[in-house]
């Protein structure tokens, strides 16, 4: 995962397990195409994206990569130390570095010890780190985690939804659909692990007792998430790159983002503030809307990635 093997060995110990990693082509997935997408400061700047009708037999994300750039290797091959020049380190001060995800999930091997499958969505991108050592799921890679196969078998994704929220849980269902996934109902989970894939949809107010709801109200640090609702779903508050409040939204503004708890599987919320916000987050469910994304929230016509870069 990361280029160092100091900040490996804290990402080995908290993200999601190995075999979340190197997802391939499942059951009524519909392409073998893989692509790579190099990205800067949480997606961004996008340096180059490209795909491939299918990879070899061997193919590894490192080998991936080196076909395509210019990459610097630590720890005998197996970590990347910079790409096309751009190294991790420091820069004014805040940690930087290479992460990677595959198929919108964290890896957390180097890279050449992931296989790239048919099918597969690779992502590097380059970035702060000092808030959240890792992040361990993101969106911009929809329509995975749900399509394709994950430790070699296509994931069961189960869709929650709280009373009062038919409207936009149809219209979730409805796009889950559109890409070939069929989910099944869940309840909300205070605690424990599960083995599906879970889409979260409803207001702050009705999911904040999730337990992946709860991380993210715990901050970056905890979920990998740069926002962060108010306990009474009436605020959400996005964050800049250090993890620090940078606009705060007070009124109808709907969100989506992606944690995993330390056990199970990837969570992806949809929410909002009200019912009009959360339909508003549901429509938006597309790889347009998405696309190299960690987190991203609406406020009316207002598009809002987080974490907040420059200029808010």
């Amino acid at each position: 995962m990361k280029v160092r093997l100091s900040i490996s060995l804290i990402g080995l110990a908290a993200v999601a397990a190995p075999s979340l990693l190197g997802c391939g082509l499942g059951a009524g997935s519909q392409s073998s195409e893989v692509s790579l997408s190099v990205t800067a400061d949480f997606g961004r700047v996008v340096i180059r994206k490209l795909s491939t009708s299918r990879p070899a037999a061997s193919e590894t994300a490192m080998r991936q990569l080196q076909r395509a750039f210019r990459v610097e290797t630590s720890y005998a091959g197996r970590f990347v130390k910079s790409i096309d020049g751009r190294s991790g380190g420091s820069e004014r001060g805040r940690p930087v570095d290479w992460f990677y995800f595959v198929n919108g999930i964290e890896a957390d091997v180097g890279a050449a010890d992931t296989v790239v499958h048919g099918g597969d969505a690779v992502w590097w991108d380059y970035r702060d780190w000092g808030a959240a050592t890792h992040v361990p799921a993101v969106v911009g890679s929809w329509p995975h985690p749900f399509t394709g196969a994950i430790a070699g078998k296509r994931p069961s994704v189960q869709l929650v939804c709280p009373s009062g929220a038919g409207r936009a849980c149809a219209t979730v269902e409805r796009r889950l659909s559109d890409v070939g996934v069929r989910a099944s109902k869940g309840p909300l989970r205070a605690a424990g692990n599960g083995s599906e894939l879970r889409v979260l949809v409803g207001t702050w107010a009705s999911i904040r007792g999730d337990l992946a709801a709860q991380l993210v109200e715990q901050g970056p640090g905890s979920s990998g998430v740069y926002l962060r609702p108010s306990s009474d779903g009436s605020v959400v508050t996005v964050l800049n790159r250090q993890g620090e409040p940078a606009r705060k939204i007070i009124g109808s503004v709907g969100f989506i983002a992606a944690t995993l708890p330390e056990q199970g599987m990837p969570t992806w919320l949809v929410s909002g503030t009200d019912s009009e916000s959360l339909e508003a987050a549901a429509q938006h469910l597309t790889k347009q809307a998405l696309q190299h994304r960690y987190a991203v929230a609406w406020a009316g016509k207002d598009e809002i990635s987080a974490p907040l870069g420059s200029g808010g």
